[in-house]
């Protein structure tokens, strides 16, 4: 999604206006928009998690853009807010146009999110799960209602879900349309627009990756029988007509989010049949199996296009049913009786009974199952024992399989292990190996040896991994289950399997893992099911999956490399949500035979460490392959590119001339003279680096053949970073993890504290500050410092940046709570009027204690002002009326003095209450000294991170004189801590209104700070 958007806004039409990133590229076209009165909208992507306070980031948008293939499924978010309550009466779209090419606007749809209440954050045990995308307890976004409309309370944030699917048969381009949200308040029109690839993903039952939800939709599939979940949840049978309308909306979930192993729980089924036993109180019963259950559901499944795979699922575990013991015995699920029809039981693995049942069934069920064709067209597989751990649930579970396979040697068997040894023992033995994440990255050799074999290799999730890991939490980051795929296809893995889909009898405040026994919700009411943004996730996940098995079969090394540009580890990714999308625009491209573009290298200025005759570093970046760069001699050798001005590098693609380089190793600096290694590698064809530089070289530590081309993907900084390459003073020195002297300068983000990349302090050091000498007097708007992605007890408490141009008297221009203010949850930005500075200096506090035993720090930007003079800069202005006592206006001008107030205590600002229950305005007029044409107008919104101090409205009025001003916009929205907007007006006076209904304790208040006015 473009991360650049600016609101044009009519008078009288509330609204919200995105200043652009720094970091993006060239801006795009403005795109008009239309909004309600009263109401403030913007746009995110599907990875971002809207709560009911979310304001927008610097990245939120003002229009919808998606990237997709033939085939696929994709999602953003229209986003809602107004002082006043509102209703949203329905959305409906147009059809998406490209030249003649058109996408009905039937392939569109809606849904709004929903909440569900998290009382405690996810843990495991005494384990925790990290980073959170918010702390515990509250209300976290999770279910897709299917209500048609919702009602919006004041000053709540609500999120349209909106999904673009694009049909077999489309032709590729850009299609582009309008959704237009009707609501109480009036109508708001969001640009639509879909970048469809000319390429086409398989159908559900076709694709190369097989997922598995264990469910109870057709009986329950738990040694635990805490009930039956189906019929306690929507009150009638199973089978019933009623159920078979349910099953209709289940199937079209599972096929929509690519869900496509049936999971069947096979002894339920079989009981739920008419399947009979004669007397086997001795182990002596004769079984009569009814299939026509199985049967029924299977074909139902099959004739809505769902499955590519059967699972049976039987299991032997250390139960507790009916008044058993946990002894550490494996028991065996059997179906019993004294005659007639059977019930469920569980009996031990080695006892009679045990082998009077498998004796009887795994025999007739291959033989049903051959007669079926299932057994080599669906790829029929079981299961023996889910998670055995240690030697007698081995010997237990090598024993079944031995008794299993004595009726049917080649029968397919896999089961969820995590357990070490155990795990690994026993995978020789299955044929679909599903390790725990956990486990997995622990013991690559094993599986990774057995996958080349020929075995099936799923990951799974089941209450763990928790840290760092990826997994699908309702507390997580919402890629974190989008990026378990693209792990999954970096390794060779070919499936996914999850306990539960939807286990809804647990009590989700009972249990440790948010959200782990339901991936959907119930939906009574409409007699049907609900979505999450996780299920969305997973689909959005699997289909990257097939693009990049698509990208595989042109060329697998790159395939390879992209996914591994995004996931090294279960625990080791990138949690950059604009570096995702932008990866996955290139496997996009690539998988439709498009080249990287633009190509930052393409004939930049090149050197190497030698050439030979012909093949001049020039030949490497000429854009023809047929040429190319070649060393003239042996040994080690480097190839270096200068872009000529900084720019986002996101990865490098190398085509090699003959034999691709054994190791190497990709350099990045801002000034050709101080180097730091963002990749090492070898042999590969893509080097995922999303770092800044303005010069880049590859080493070749043990020589290298040469090379055709470098393309390098990436995109000119918009404005320039004054900071990088530059040496710094850090004070005090630190006493936990020592600098290099360029960490914060050198343009490669830090990620585990372990990688040599970050510098920490430690106990006894709560106050740090890192100071900047950019050698002369430049103008600066902007700041961000990288934050400690993986773990943030490791962040600091609170950040505030200052500037001076002598050293000595400073100003300060930005002030944050711990908590980053970026769409990915890993920068904390500041924003700040234009500022003539030589110095610069960033402050750091933290209480240390428990888990925060450290503050570490990594990249600090600044970035120069290309924009216009700020026309309030030093401006008088007058007041309404004067401020609370206790916090008044110092001077009588903190509203136009350039600094930027944090926290209100902090004397920055001035302040008015209001009584509770009522609402209450300040206003204040700014006096620009002439007429002046004014094209924006910048508010700060004093907010500190807890408290909620903010106007709920802020209104701006121009005119020729103080007592003669007309409202040219309005809007209750701020973005990165400034409310935005862009106006089209001319005068002397610029009146920004600050109204508030006050709500008690820690929202009764407005406090006021810098007002900003620049010119057309």
């Amino acid at each position: 999604m473009p991360s650049v958007r600016r609101l044009v806004i009519a008078a009288l039409v509330a609204a919200v206006a995105f200043a652009p990133n720094a970091q993006a590229g060239t801006p795009p076209a403005r795109a008009a928009v239309q909004t309600a009165p009263g109401i403030d909208y913007w746009t995110e992507p599907a990875s971002t998690s809207v709560f009911r306070d979310t304001l927008p980031s610097k990245e939120s948008g003002r229009a919808i853009a998606l990237d997709t293939a033939i085939n696929e499924e994709e999602s953003a978010q229209i986003v809602l807010r107004s002082a006043a309550g509102f209703t949203v009466d329905g959305v409906t779209f147009s059809a998406l146009t490209n030249g003649g090419q058109s996408l009905a606007a039937s392939n569109l749809s809606y849904t709004f999110v929903d909440y569900k209440y998290l009382n405690r954050n996810t843990g495991f045990g005494n384990q925790q799960m990290y980073p959170p995308v918010r702390k515990a307890p509250g209300d976290f976004p999770d279910p897709l209602s299917n209500a048609r409309t919702a009602t919006v309370a004041p000053r709540t944030t609500q999120s349209i879900w909106v999904t673009a699917a694009v049909p077999k048969g489309t032709a590729g381009g850009v299609y582009t349309g309008t959704a237009k949200v009707a609501t109480s308040k009036g109508e708001v029109a969001v640009p639509i627009s879909v970048d469809v690839r000319a390429v086409t993903l398989p159908d559900p039952k076709d694709q190369t990756f097989e997922t598995t939800l264990w469910n109870v939709f057709f009986g329950e599939i738990s040694w635990a029988p805490d009930g039956q979940t189906m019929e306690q949840t929507y009150k009638y049978p199973r089978y019933s007509a009623q159920y078979w309308d349910l099953m209709d909306k289940v199937a079209t979930q599972l096929k929509r989010h690519r869900t496509n192993t049936l999971t069947l729980p096979l002894v339920n089924m079989l009981v739920d049949g008419n399947t009979t036993v004669t007397d086997n109180s001795n182990a002596g019963g004769v079984y009569s199996f009814d299939w026509s259950r199985i049967d029924e559901v299977v074909q139902f499944m099959l004739d809505r296009g769902v499955v590519k795979r059967l699972e049976g699922f039987w299991v032997s575990a250390d139960t507790y049913n009916w008044g058993r013991p946990q002894d550490g015995v494996r028991e065996v699920e059997i179906i019993d009786g004294s005659g007639g029809k059977g019930r469920r039981n569980y009996v031990n693995w080695n006892s009679a009974k045990a082998n009077n049942f498998i004796d009887q069934f795994i025999p007739q069920l291959k033989q049903h199952l051959d007669a079926k064709g299932w057994t080599e067209s669906l790829k029929y597989w079981m299961h023996v024992g889910d998670e055995p751990v240690g030697d007698a649930e081995e010997t237990a579970y090598r024993g079944i399989a031995q008794r299993m396979r004595s009726h049917w040697p080649d029968v397919r068997i896999g089961d969820a292990a995590f357990h070490e040894p155990t795990a690994s023992n026993l995978a020789s033995t299955m044929s679909v190996m599903v390790p725990n994440l956990l486990n997995y990255d622990g013991n690559r050799a094993t599986y990774d040896n057995l996958r080349a074999q020929g075995k099936d290799l799923y990951f799974y999730n089941c209450n763990i991994p928790v840290g760092n890991f990826l997994n699908r939490f309702i507390d997580q980051p919402q890629f974190n289950q989008r990026l378990t795929p693209w792990y999954a296809y970096s390794r060779g893995a070919n499936g996914y399997l999850h306990y539960s889909m939807n286990g809804w009898l647990a009590k989700l405040d009972d249990t440790e893992s948010k959200g782990d026994h339901e991936i959907v919700w119930p939906d009574v009411a409409n007699n049907t099911i609900q979505s999450t943004i996780r299920y969305e996730s997973l689909r959005d996940g699997i289909e990257d999956y097939e693009v990049l098995n698509l990208v595989g079969k042109r060329n697998l090394k790159l395939a390879r490399d992209l996914a591994s540009a995004l996931t090294q580890t279960a625990d080791k990714y990138s949690p950059d949500t604009g570096y995702q999308a932008r990866i996955r625009r290139i496997a996009l491209d690539a998988a439709a035979g498009t080249p990287i573009a633009p190509d930052l290298a393409r004939n930049v200025i090149a050197t190497a460490s030698s050439a030979a005759a012909g093949h001049e570093a020039a030949k490497a970046v000429d854009g023809d392959d047929a040429t190319s760069w070649q060393p003239s001699g042996t040994g080690a050798q480097w190839l270096q590119l200068d872009f000529g001005r900084q720019v986002q590098l996101d990865g490098l693609q190398l085509n090699w001339s003959g034999v691709a380089a054994g190791n190497y190793s990709v350099q990045v600096s801002y000034d050709g003279t101080r180097w730091s290694t963002a990749y090492t590698g070898g042999g590969g064809a893509f080097a995922g680096i999303n770092g800044k530089a303005r010069y880049v070289r590859l080493d070749f530590s043990s020589g290298v053949s040469g090379l055709n081309g470098v393309v390098a993907a990436g995109s000119p900084l918009a404005k320039q970073n004054v900071l990088g390459g530059r040496t710094y003073t850090v004070n005090p020195v630190p006493n936990n993890k020592p600098d290099s002297g360029i960490e914060s300068t050198d343009g490669v983000l830090a990620d585990a504290h372990d990688d040599g990349r970050t510098y920490g302090f430690g106990a006894g050091q709560t106050t740090a500050t890192v100071t900047f000498d950019l050698g002369s007097v430049r103008t600066l708007d902007e700041a961000r410092i990288h934050a400690y992605e993986e773990y943030p007890s490791y962040r600091p408490d609170k950040l505030t940046i200052s500037t001076s141009t002598d050293g000595t008297t400073w100003a300060q221009k930005g002030y944050l709570p711990g908590t980053p203010n970026d769409r990915s949850k890993i920068w904390y930005q500041f924003d700040f009027t234009p500022t003539n500075a030589r110095y610069l200096k960033v402050t750091l506090t933290k209480a240390y204690g428990g888990d925060a035993s450290v503050m570490l720090v990594d990249e600090i930007e600044a970035y120069a002002s290309t924009g216009p003079a700020n026309l309030a800069a030093g401006a008088s202005y007058t007041k309404s009326s004067p401020p609370h006592a206790n916090y008044p206006d110092t001077g009588a001008k903190e509203s136009t003095d350039g600094v930027i107030a944090g926290h209100h205590e902090d004397t920055f600002n001035y302040g008015y209450t209001f009584a509770v229950g009522t609402t209450g305005s300040a206003k204040v007029t700014v006096d620009l000294g002439s007429v002046k044409s004014i094209g924006r107008v910048e508010v700060h919104d004093n907010f500190d991170g807890v408290t909620k101090y903010s106007p709920d409205t802020v209104r701006i009025s121009v005119g020729d004189t103080p007592d003669a001003v007309t409202q040219v916009a309005s809007g209750g929205v701020s973005s990165a801590q400034w409310f935005r907007f862009p106006v089209q007006a001319t005068g002397r006076y610029v009146q920004v209104e600050y109204e508030k209904y006050s709500q008690g304790v820690a929202a009764d208040w407005i406090f006021v700070d810098e007002i900003a006015v620049y010119p057309n």
